[in-house]
């Protein structure tokens, strides 16, 4: 069963800056919750393909992903990893100069097993504290 997850919030910063700290990969072990490792393996403009580590409930996950980076949005897609399949998009929105709009949209299938013991709201907690990790860095 696919899950969805959306997030949209108006942020008093440049557009710019609030791209570059999304779009900076190899930084999220930096500030994103349970992240131990980010790693970029690849970079053939616009597309980046990197590796994020996580320790969740003392246990190792890791993340690869195909990143594609646009003007003002990137999409991620899974390439190996814990979810049978993770989509998702940032875009970036300049409203005015100093005022942009920044917005998450995730769909993710997790395996059967894992999909019938966590609950959505477990789900909605953790990625809740992931995207307030990136509205902390960009402000």
């Amino acid at each position: 069963m696919k899950r969805d997850l959306q997030f949209k919030k108006v942020l008093k910063i440049d557009a710019g800056k609030a791209l570059d700290v999304v779009s900076n990969f190899d930084k999220y072990s930096e500030f994103v919750p349970g992240c131990t490792e980010a790693k970029l393996i690849s970079r053939n403009p616009p597309i980046e393909i990197g590796r994020l580590e996580f320790q969740i409930l003392g246990k190792k996950y890791f993340i690869e992903s195909r990143n594609e980076i646009f003007e003002n949005y990137i999409t991620i897609k899974q390439l190996k990893g814990p979810f049978d399949s993770f989509d998702a998009k940032w875009s970036v929105n300049k409203i005015d100069k100093d005022f942009c709009e920044i917005c998450f949209f995730g769909s993710f299938e997790l395996p059967f097993l894992l999909n019938t013991i966590i609950p959505q709201s477990l789900v909605k907690s953790f990625s809740n504290n992931i995207i307030e990790s990136f509205i902390n860095k960009v402000q």
